[in-house]
């Protein structure tokens, strides 16, 4: 048995462009429990380090700039956090391509994106969010 996450109004930044983002990040999280429930193929792996590449690139760009123009205070901070990620992606990416054992890197992929949907977007997206609609 299988768990899958769905998109609820509480995950929302109060922003559609990156609550949009956010839901084809969940949509990718899924497909990744899916194929570790059913077996990785290195084609698999390498669907979600390239989805992972274009998330860096496109989500976080829109995302800092958002945050740039309403002025949040811990921007810095929070780019740092997606600079991390980025690393992060960027070591998948090594590992793929060194023929690392696509089971064992679509296990450590999941673990790493599970646990930046629960604190980063879940809880350092939702400061911003609160900062911007004067929540905090």
């Amino acid at each position: 048995m299988s768990i899958y996450f769905e998109w609820t109004q509480d995950m929302s930044v109060g922003e559609e462009h990156i609550d949009n983002q956010h839901q084809k990040l969940l949509l990718q999280i899924n497909k990744i429990i899916y194929t570790m429930t059913f077996g990785a193929t290195s084609k698999e792996v390498s669907e979600a380090v390239h989805f992972f590449n274009e998330y860096v690139n496109e989500h976080f760009t829109y995302e800092e700039k958002y945050m740039k123009e309403h002025n949040y205070p811990d921007f810095d901070e929070h780019k740092k956090r997606h600079k991390d990620f980025a690393k992060n992606n960027l070591d998948f990416k090594k590992r793929l391509k060194s023929g690392a054992e696509p089971r064992e890197l679509i296990l450590d992929i999941e673990t790493y994106i599970g646990q930046w949907w629960l604190k980063h977007i879940g809880q350092e997206d939702k400061k911003y969010h609160g900062f911007i609609d004067g929540i905090v």
